[in-house]
Formats: C-alpha cells, sequence, structure tokens
C-alpha cells in the first residue's frame, strides 16, 4: 500500500511492500505539473467520429496512410482527450506519420473524471468506433490494428484487451495504472484522487466494488498480445508504480507460466534500489537498461530504466517488425 502526504507544495511518498516501508524522495509538485504544458501539443487533421453503441459523437485526430498499411490507435492519457500530449504522443505522431501508417487518437469518453469515462462501456465502444471511422476512411490493414497508450492510455489499452471487443493484433501498455483502489490510496489528497472518486460516482469514502469493475487487473485476461512496460523510477518521479506493471504481468504469469512472475522480493529491490533482476544481463530497449523482463502467454513486460513515459521509437520499431511477420 503507497500513501502520499503533501505539504507546503512538496509530495513525500511511502508504501508498504511485503511488510517493509520505503520512502522515495520528495518531489515537488511533480503530480500536479506532470502535464501541465500544453506547449508544442500535437496536431494530426481533427474529424468527428459518429456515435456507436454507448458512445456518444466524438473528436479524434485522424491520419490515413497513401496505401494499405496498418493503423495505431493511440489512446489518450488520463487527464487529456484528442489534443494528446506533447511529451509523449507527439513523437509517436511523428514516428507513426514518417512510416506511412495510419493514425488515430480518439476522444473516447475525455479525461478520467466522469462515470462514462475510466474503462466505460462507453469507452471501449468509443475505441470500436474510432476502429471503424479509420478503416472506413483510412487505408487499413485490418489484420495489423495496434493499440498504444501510455498512462491513463495505457490503463485504457488495457481495457480494451481485457474487454475481448477490440480486434487489433497487439495492445502495447506504457506506465499502466492498473488497480484504481490502489493509484486511490497513492492519490486521494491530489486530483487524480478526486477524478477516481468522480469516475466510479463514489460519495464520501471509494466505492472500492466499483473501482475493481474499473481496473483491468480484476478483469479477464486477454488472450491478445499484451506487452506491458513500466520505467523503474516511476511513482518516484511520476504518478504511477512500476508495481501497477508487476502486478498486472504476473496475473498471466500465474495462469500461463508461474516461474516467469516478478517476485515479491525482486519487486522490493526494484522499488528500493531501483534495479532489477536482469540488470547484470546488460539488454538494452531503446538505450535504456533493461531491469526486468518477462514472457507468460500472450503477455510481456519490460521494467526498464526511466520513468513515466511512453518510448516511442524502440515500440515502432517492435510494431513494424511484427507487422512484417505472418500470424
Amino acid at each position: 500500500m503507497k500513501k502520499m502526504y503533501l505539504a507546503a507544495g512538496v509530495a513525500s511518498v511511502f508504501f508498504v511492500l511485503g511488510g517493509v516501508a520505503v520512502a522515495a524522495l520528495p518531489k515537488v509538485n511533480s503530480v500536479f505539473t506532470e502535464f501541465a504544458s500544453n506547449i508544442g501539443r500535437p496536431g494530426q487533421p481533427e474529424v468527428t467520429i459518429p456515435a456507436f453503441g454507448m458512445a456518444q459523437q466524438q473528436k479524434a485526430q485522424f491520419f490515413s496512410a497513401g496505401q494499405m498499411a496498418p493503423l495505431i490507435v493511440d489512446l489518450h492519457q488520463w487527464s487529456e482527450d484528442e489534443s494528446g500530449y506533447a511529451g509523449n504522443d507527439e513523437p509517436l505522431d511523428k514516428l507513426v506519420l514518417a512510416r506511412g501508417w495510419n493514425f488515430i487518437r480518439p476522444a473516447l469518453a475525455g479525461p478520467n473524471r466522469t462515470p462514462s469515462a475510466c474503462c466505460s462501456t462507453a469507452v471501449i465502444d468509443g475505441i470500436r468506433a474510432a476502429i471503424k471511422y479509420a478503416t472506413e476512411n483510412g487505408k487499413v490493414d485490418v489484420s495489423r490494428i495496434y493499440v498504444v497508450g501510455v498512462s491513463g492510455g495505457g490503463y485504457t489499452a488495457l481495457c480494451a484487451a481485457a474487454s475481448g471487443k477490440i480486434n487489433a493484433r497487439g495492445f502495447y501498455a506504457w506506465a499502466s495504472i492498473t488497480d484504481l483502489n490502489t493509484w486511490y490510496e497513492a492519490h486521494s489528497r491530489d486530483h487524480y484522487g478526486a477524478d477516481v472518486l468522480q469516475c466510479t460516482g463514489s460519495k464520501g469514502a471509494l466505492n472500492t466494488a466499483e473501482a475493481n469493475r474499473r481496473s483491468p487487473y480484476f478483469m479477464p485476461l486477454s488472450t491478445a498480445p499484451v506487452h506491458i512496460y513500466a520505467g523503474v523510477h516511476d511513482g518516484f518521479t511520476g504518478s504511477v508504480l512500476p508495481s501497477h506493471s508487476i502486478k498486472m504481468f504476473n496475473r498471466y504469469a500465474q495462469q500461463y507460466a508461474p516461474n516467469e512472475s516478478i517476485s515479491p522480493d525482486a519487486e522490493l529491490r526494484m522499488l528500493e534500489g531501483r534495479r532489477g533482476p536482469d540488470a547484470d544481463e546488460g539488454k538494452t530497449i531503446g538505450g535504456r537498461l533493461i531491469h526486468a523482463e518477462r514472457q507468460a502467454g500472450p503477455a510481456s513486460v519490460v521494467i526498464f530504466e526511466g520513468g513515466h513515459e511512453m518510448l516511442a521509437r524502440p515500440m515502432v520499431e517492435q510494431i513494424a517488425k511484427d507487422a512484417k511477420s505472418p500470424r
């Protein structure tokens, strides 16, 4: 369990894992400034997607390929909409367009602060609507659709995978929230905690049952490939501990390959010392050291040297390799 205390603009983070209390270095206003800058935001052509199922009409940024090509469905961060966020979306946009692929970033239900957001049925239908729009108006190889997201977008990507309703070749989830109850405990005193209360329709205390219902960790496991990534410093320099990603992957490991689980001891060493069990192997992703890497059934996890971020270039390279392979 993780607790956050705020005083004079400085957040100190404490959590308990395996009965051991671990304290992080103070961070100055990082929770509040994480998505604050809108300078240089991405800006693909904006379109309007018709209502579909439980999803209302929504805006999206959309770009069609010139010939049949993969489709990248980029799911916006927790506090964002289809406009995206320069820190993660802008590099991704440029890489996808440079390859001549199709691209769409739907608004879905907007920022995650209403009951219609936070992995609701409307959000899943919104993703389906976006894919439908892209395939009808772009040049999409429907056998090569990829759903990606970071932070709140990674959270939504994992929900989409769990729904079984999104026909995608792969889901890529970075710095993801996987358990809203745990995340609320960490952010009960800031705006993210307020958002979770509003998403779950909570009055006063958190509605834990509703939070579970909207959490990927408690949803069915996906049979489609799910790629999970987290920076080892996240939660200390960002808003989501890598424990969320480890916990999610370990559910897959329990079913498919118990020996691939990341143990509580290994997790604690990463959280305390920021060094994982595979660090001595010297493997990297995007030039960053890999602290832990595992595969279990359709799921993989990579804990890398980094913070609250998406490494867009290596992900796009991995997608390009996958898109060329038969399946």
